[in-house]
């Protein structure tokens, strides 16, 4: 049996994948190890990515990596924590299923929780749903049915919004001619430039290894920029892919009271945040982070940058619904809306979510270029989640 978490960065011991992937096939197979990684690692069309250095790879690839390792020892039984979290919807998601399929044809048994679940409906023979410690078998019609009722609520909801981009003028980002590579690598920025203003949303789609992590950590002051500028006129809060690297105190409370004290804000700061993370479920202030879901840790840095911005500011999201159920996700892109008058830049490898910000600027990120898409170009991913439901 072999279990593929939800975090890949937690199966590799060495700094390269395809050397940690030949000395654990090694304990296996012994002199035939270098014959069985090559064929998992064509199976999961992974050649160009293998023999980089962990730190250069995106989420979405070490996910395809970390599969691909779990293969190697032919397990009987495989069992995947959130499979589809991170991965893009052509290389990753559909990389995804063709695997289910080969895997199913082998007769393996394969165990899967996930919340963006309606991209596999087809490729499984029964549902549960897991929730308040109890195990409920469902019926794909039904989950369907629900599913398309709630997101035909949604889209009405969000169709109906009135809220537009901000008509300020004050700048808080710009720039100018920026590329970036890791060494003596190629390029994985080519020429960006970018201006955010003060309560604009802007998403930025793209598939695995576009480059999106490392623009949102150029613009966060974590990389320099190896040509170019990047000018920052106000607070900027990142919320990273692994969004617990986030929090650094063991509770809460504390947490609240570092982010309030660091960034010299308003002296109701902690009252404020209190009843902020009161509104949406937070209540016990004493729990310790660590304890809480993925899901639940993105949304609750999500709040504390809000709290911590106050208005002001611009808070970078790095696939900010990883962990969250469709109608989680949903609150937390409504949430995004409500506070108006905070700057905000969305990095997606999946369109699923990209209908949720109707308003928003839409650039695509492909090959270390961003291109932006017209309103009207970007309207084509509306009521994407219908195109997931069989009919």
């Amino acid at each position: 049996m072999q279990v593929v978490n939800q975090d890949p960065y937690t199966h590799f011991l060495e700094p390269v994948p395809l050397d940690d992937m030949l000395s654990y096939a090694e304990r296996f197979y012994g002199n035939e190890a270098e014959e069985i990684v090559e064929k998992v690692v064509k199976l999961l069309d992974i050649e160009d990515i293998v023999n980089r250095s962990v730190i250069t790879l995106s989420g979405g690839q070490l996910k395809r990596i970390t599969i691909a390792k779990a293969l190697i020892p032919n397990p009987t039984i495989l069992i995947f924590d959130e499979p589809l979290m991170w991965l893009d919807d052509v290389n990753g998601v559909e990389m995804f299923k063709a695997i289910l399929k080969t895997l199913n044809d082998m007769g393996k048994t394969i165990i899967i929780m996930e919340h963006r679940f309606l991209h596999l409906l087809n490729f499984v023979n029964s549902m549960y749903k897991l929730m308040q410690g109890t195990l409920v078998k469902v019926d794909k019609s039904d989950v369907t049915k629900l599913v398309r009722q709630s997101f035909r609520r949604v889209v009405e909801g969000i169709q109906a919004l009135k809220t537009s981009q901000s008509n300020s003028y004050r700048e808080v980002l710009r720039l100018d001619n920026v590329w970036f590579k890791y060494g003596k690598e190629q390029w994985v920025l080519r020429d960006l430039n970018l201006k955010v203003y003060q309560g604009d949303t802007v998403v930025i789609y793209g598939p695995n290894g576009a480059g999106k992590s490392t623009l949102l950590r150029i613009i966060a002051g974590v990389l320099k920029p190896t040509k170019g500028s990047v000018k920052r006129f106000s607070k900027v809060m990142y919320i990273p892919q692994i969004p617990y690297l986030f929090l650094t105190e063991e509770s809460i409370k504390k947490e609240i009271k570092e982010l309030c004290n660091n960034r010299k804000v308003r002296e109701d700061c902690f009252s404020r945040c209190s009843e902020l993370l009161n509104r949406f479920g937070y209540d016990d202030l004493d729990r310790l982070p660590l304890h809480l879901s993925w899901g639940q840790v993105t949304r609750l840095a999500t709040l504390l940058s809000i709290n911590t911005i106050n208005g002001d500011g611009l808070i970078l999201l790095d696939e900010p619904f990883t962990g969250s159920t469709y109608l989680e996700a949903i609150a937390l892109a409504e949430t995004l809306r409500m506070f108006t008058e905070v700057a905000k830049i969305i990095v997606l490898s999946s369109r699923d979510y990209i209908s949720l910000f109707p308003k928003a600027r839409v650039y695509t990120l492909s090959n270390g270029v961003l291109s932006p898409l017209a309103y009207r170009d970007a309207h084509m991913f509306d009521k994407a989640a219908y195109r997931l439901i069989p009919p």
